[in-house]
């Protein structure tokens, strides 16, 4: 199998690590939770390298251009001879990578301008045939669970970062051949994990997806923690009432949640 880059998109407290874990379990791939060497790249082509403190004027622009032409080289090189990764799938998993403010910041939800934009394309360039998963979930649970973290002041405070960054994956996905890409809705991985498993055993063509079928199928009964809070699994059989006084919070997620299919009565 040749070598297949992958990324793990999703805005935070989305199930980018639970999914991380699961494709992890399929002996031919192996992806790093956070590496964020993307977001250091980013840094490097469209800011450092036209800092004349730190490199000649006359060289900036070949410089950037430079480094944009080889990272990809560069970045497989690390993974497989610092890190040592061996499977044919290989990549990445960061949140941060689709933020629209990855390099100038925000302060809460506020973006703090000008902003930079996500690294999204950036990742394209470097690694012309890396395949992105796109994980999402119910924006009013992930703005609940920002407060719960306290990354977020307020539900429409968490709310608007599900926005920001969904709303710049589903643009940037739109722009991408449909067998490029696969978007995986959360609750999916809970309550229909063989067909999740076959879709992304399609998606990357896998032949036996045992492996993260029986993963799927164990964290219904014992959770494993990757991150606090954890998921009470047996909630996704429990059919809970709409709250009415969300609907003004769920309305600030915007185009990109009716899109997904959230929000619908």
């Amino acid at each position: 199998m040749k070598s297949q880059p992958l990324v793990v998109i999703g805005a935070p407290r989305s199930g980018t690590t639970f999914l991380c874990h699961v494709l992890n379990q399929h002996p031919l791939i192996q992806l790093t939770n956070e590496s964020r060497i993307f977001v250091m790249i980013k840094d490097l082509v469209e800011e450092r390298s036209f800092r004349p403190h730190l490199i000649g004027r006359e060289f900036q622009d070949r410089f950037s251009g430079f480094i944009r032409r080889n990272a990809g080289e560069l970045v497989e090189r690390f993974y497989r001879d610092a890190l040592q990764v061996t499977a044919p799938i290989w990549g990445d998993k960061h949140p941060p990578y689709a933020d629209p403010a990855v390099l100038s910041g925000r302060k809460g939800s506020e973006l703090r301008l000008p902003t930079s934009g996500s690294c999204l394309r950036l990742i394209l360039s470097c690694l012309p045939t890396v395949k992105f998963i796109h994980i999402h979930r119910d924006p009013l649970e992930v703005a609940h669970s920002l407060l719960v973290k306290r990354w977020a002041e307020s539900l429409a405070d968490g709310v608007q970062v599900w926005r920001d960054y969904v709303s710049e994956i589903v643009e940037f996905l739109g722009e991408m051949e449909q067998a490029r890409h696969l978007t995986i809705p959360y609750s999916d991985l809970l309550v229909r994990p063989e067909e999740v498993a076959r879709a992304i055993g399609r998606f990357l063509d896998l032949s036996d997806v045992g492996s993260l079928e029986r993963f799927l199928l164990g964290q219904r009964e014992g959770p494993t923690p990757f991150s606090d809070p954890v998921t009470d699994l047996a909630a996704a059989y429990r059919k809970r009432a709409p709250r009415p006084a969300n609907r003004h919070a769920l309305a600030l997620a915007g185009i990109a949640a009716e899109r997904l299919g959230y929000g619908r009565c």
